[in-house]
This record gives structure tokens, C-alpha cells and sequence, in this order.
């Protein structure tokens, strides 16, 4: 049974470019979604993976504080530690500088450099349509079920169909970030 989050949520009609919501996203909480408009703009293995899932459907995820801070800054805009930010920038083939986080109290959240930054960017502005909704419930619940049920693929977290390959770039993102400049 869709729960009227999920459909508000994933309904087609309601997915925008990710380019052009700029002022639009609330600074209140909220679930979000993130969709890829051609598969096919995907690398390999990561355009099969999504077209043997049937679907183009690549994230869902929850900001308890702010869609804007949250889903824009981080997620799709650099400003942060976006989990997603971080496994499409992996995917598309961008690394962290070696040694980045040497020293550094978290040693998993990994950054690109600013070109790179600006080029994960551009590509996410041109291939991706996103939603959202102001959500102010159990956003945790809410994200796992949705994630459990549609099998996002870039969620790795809660989803019982996780990709091995996006575990094996993340990974060794996090490794060269770890290992110090020679």
C-alpha cells in the first residue's frame, strides 16, 4: 500500500530539474528523491544495474532539519558532506585528493576538489530530476521503508539490494583520502 508521502513523494509529474530549483527548496524538513532523466548518461556497470532494476530511481533521503541545507547544499551542491554528493561523484569517476583526510577526526567523509566539485555539479544540474516534500514525522522510518520498498540505486544504507560496486568506489575513496601524500 503507497502511504501518501510516497506518492507525493515519487510521483512523476512532480520530479524538476536539479538545475532549476535553486530558491524553491523549503528550509523546513523533509524527505527527497532523486531520479536520473537518461540511464544511459550512467557509467558502467551502473546504466545496466539501473536498467535491470527497471526503474530511475537513484536516491531517497531525509533532511530532519532543513531540505535546503540538507538535500540543495550537501546533496546536490558540494556545500557539506552529502552522502549522495559523494557516491555520484565516485560513480562518475572523481577521487578525493590523497591524504585529505590524514590528521582529520572523520576519516570517512571524503571531498573532491573544487574543480571537481564544479563538474559533479554541472553534471547533476544537466542529468537529474529530484523532488521533495516537507515531511515533519518519523522521517527515519519513513526513508527506510521507502528505501526497503523501491531499492534506490545509489542507497546503500537500509536497502536490501545495495550495490557491491558502489561499496568498492566508496571504499576506495575513502582509502586514498586515508593514505598520505607521498
Amino acid at each position: 500500500m503507497e502511504s501518501t508521502i510516497e506518492a507525493a513523494l515519487l510521483r512523476a509529474g512532480a520530479f524538476r530539474p536539479a538545475g532549476a530549483i535553486g530558491g524553491e527548496v523549503p528550509d523546513m524538513p523533509g524527505l527527497y528523491a532523486i531520479r536520473i532523466r537518461d540511464r544511459s548518461t550512467l557509467p558502467e556497470p551502473f546504466a545496466s544495474l539501473s536498467e535491470a532494476r527497471g526503474h530511475d530511481l537513484l536516491y531517497v533521503g531525509i533532511a530532519s532539519g532543513s531540505l535546503r541545507r540538507r538535500f540543495l547544499g550537501q546533496e546536490l551542491r558540494a556545500r557539506g558532506h552529502g552522502t549522495f554528493f559523494r557516491s555520484i561523484g565516485a560513480v562518475l569517476g572523481y577521487r578525493p585528493v590523497r591524504g585529505s583526510l590524514v590528521g582529520r577526526r572523520n576519516t570517512r567523509n571524503y571531498r573532491f576538489t573544487p574543480s571537481d566539485n564544479e563538474a559533479i555539479i554541472a553534471w547533476i544540474n544537466a542529468n537529474l530530476l529530484v523532488n521533495w516534500v516537507e515531511f515533519a514525522g518519523a522521517h527515519a522510518v519513513e526513508e527506510s521503508a521507502l528505501v526497503r520498498k523501491h531499492l534506490p540505486l545509489l542507497n546503500l544504507q537500509g536497502n536490501p539490494a545495495r550495490l557491491s560496486e558502489l561499496s568498492v568506489l566508496r571504499a576506495e575513496c575513502v582509502r586514498l583520502a586515508n593514505t598520505p601524500a607521498q
